[in-house]
């Protein structure tokens, strides 16, 4: 009688053709089916420059606005006016400090979120899960924010100013972007909290939890970073 020794071979699950570009869709229709995708193939390198490009768009569009609304607050001008450039110059300086600054920032925001997801996820909630694919998720949650992003252009183009929000800052619009109480109620808006929900589905089915701790989840990490930079803002518009 011959003995037959059976060897488990364990496969690599291979990726479906297209998934990181479809993703940018199905993110916004289907977040749980997607994220179940990515679970066990996590994108990165595709979700990252289709946000890059996003984002740069968004400030190539909006940054004139952008210095308009820094040049209308007396206290920058001034301190631009000492440094003895010219209106074109602080003009220049602004646009590129905004447009490469502020591009180079929402860029670490993904990493930042998929950070603090690991540290309650992993540590506090004693669950198993990569880092990539964490960081996946929260890429697909920032493209989902940035493209909504994208809509407020249109409006603010035809305005002339950044004043354009989807949130409960339309409340005390009249105390302008720059009131601490405006920059709070601007992150009670549409797409922060779809962005909210939608990475909590994503956490729920990373880390095989029911869809309520998911969204938990997702509020300890991604809310707590909102609040955070929501904090930082409003102090520094009350210090300026």
């Amino acid at each position: 009688m011959e003995s037959v020794n059976e060897v488990n071979v364990e496969t690599k699950p291979t990726s479906r053709k297209g998934l990181s570009f479809s993703g940018i869709v199905a993110v916004f229709y289907r977040p749980a089916d997607f994220f179940a995708e990515i679970k066990e193939n996590p994108k990165v390198l595709v979700p990252y420059l289709s946000l890059l490009i996003i984002i740069l768009g968004f400030f190539y569009v909006s940054g004139d606005l952008i210095v308009d609304m820094q040049l209308n607050n007396p206290k920058t001008l001034e301190s631009l006016e000492k440094s003895g450039m010219s209106m074109e110059q602080m003009r220049a300086m602004l646009w590129w400090s905004t447009f490469a600054g502020g591009s180079f920032s929402m860029m670490l925001a993904p990493l930042l979120i998929a950070s603090l997801a690991m540290f309650f996820g992993n540590f506090v909630f004693a669950g198993r899960a990569s880092f990539k694919q964490l960081l996946s998720v929260s890429l697909y949650g920032e493209i989902l924010y940035m493209i909504g992003s994208l809509l407020h252009l249109p409006l603010m183009l035809v305005k002339g100013s950044m004043e354009v929000t989807y949130s409960l800052a339309i409340l005390v619009a009249d105390q302008g972007m720059q009131s601490p109480l405006y920059q709070v109620l601007s992150k009670f808006s549409v797409f922060h909290i779809w962005e909210i929900i939608v990475f909590g589905i994503g956490l729920s089915v990373i880390y095989a939890l029911p869809r309520k701790k998911g969204y938990i989840l997702s509020l300890l990490s991604l809310g707590l970073m909102i609040a955070i930079g929501t904090a930082l803002s409003a102090l520094g518009t009350m210090f300026s």
